[in-house]
């Protein structure tokens, strides 16, 4: 009676290996987007109490893709002058078009301390350096749900 073969280790690991460049060529096809670039044009100090403020912000926010990208939401970090200053997040869906730009309002949320940093910048008329970053949360994954988040991450001057 004759005995079945086996793998051996070399086998294995050829097996392994190819898998693995299979693999590989098939993530270099999937389609991948640049994040989205998003400008600070607007900060407005909207209303609050004591211990915390309400802030409107305006981004402009510039799609560098050939492709249009339907949005979900946003999660958005704002740092003024070097210092972590608001945060917010918004379920409000829009859609990109490809190569496109529009200028889209999110409410953040802020404390007194930093909200009286951007009042004296805001009296002197000054431009602050700020940088902005968070994710922009897809309406739906680009290659069966492999991507549902693009992270930004931008810098810039706006005036207060």
């Amino acid at each position: 009676m004759r005995q079945p073969r086996r793998f051996g280790v070399a086998a294995a690991v050829l097996l392994v290996a190819g898998l693995t460049a299979w693999l590989g060529g098939c993530a270099s096809l999937m389609p991948r987007l640049a994040p989205p670039q998003l400008q600070v044009v607007g900060v407005r100090l909207q209303h609050g109490n004591l211990r915390q403020q309400q802030i409107q912000l305006t981004l402009h926010v510039v799609n560098p893709n050939n492709r249009t990208i339907a949005v979900r939401g946003l999660t958005v970090n704002l740092d003024l002058a070097g210092m972590a200053f608001a945060s917010g997040t918004s379920d409000a869906a829009f859609t990109l078009p490809a190569l496109g730009q529009t200028d889209f309002v999110l409410d953040v949320t802020t404390n007194l301390a930093n909200a009286l940093v951007v009042l004296a910048a805001r009296m002197s008329h000054r431009l602050v350096d700020y940088r902005v970053y968070g994710e922009i949360h897809l309406q739906k994954g680009l290659v069966q749900g492999l991507v549902r988040n693009l992270h930004f991450n931008q810098t810039g001057r706006v005036r207060l």
